[in-house]
């Protein structure tokens, strides 16, 4: 943008800041690539919730044919056992939460670098008519 009679820096200087600096770095942003990553955490998210259900399927089957003549069941006694499944639990839980945090953090940042290249576009339209109501006067 070019002005002949406004100071672009001394703008910056009263505004307390630089929008277009402001909208540039806002603008380095990839919204895709972190709705990308989203996805990916959706898709581990389902993986775990699979898993989760082929195991439990898993133990059910063990469960049934085990004949419990030795005692203690060897793995649902287990503290090993139970910790990891907890954490595993855990684990499905979180997985899919993160994956719908991300994509809305990917769509607020698409939202806002929509809004704020609206305003810069705004601002130059402003400036240029000033400047040009300016050169008028003079």
């Amino acid at each position: 943008m070019q002005l002949r009679y406004i100071s672009v820096p001394a703008l910056i200087g009263q505004a307390g800041g630089d929008p277009w600096a402001i909208n540039q770095s806002l603008q380095v942003g990839r919204p895709a690539q972190i709705a990308g990553l989203a996805e990916a955490f959706h898709a581990a998210g389902r993986c775990t919730a699979d898993a989760s259900a082929s195991f439990a399927q898993a133990r059910q089957r063990f469960d049934a044919a085990w004949n419990h003549q030795d005692g203690d069941h060897p793995i649902n006694d287990s503290a090993v056992v139970q910790r990891t499944v907890r954490a595993l639990g855990a684990q499905s839980l979180q997985i899919p939460k993160i994956g719908a945090d991300l994509e809305n953090i990917a769509a607020a940042l698409a939202e806002a670098q929509q809004g704020a290249a609206a305003q810069i576009a705004t601002l130059d339209g402003q400036l240029q008519q000033l400047d040009e109501l300016i050169g008028q006067a003079v």
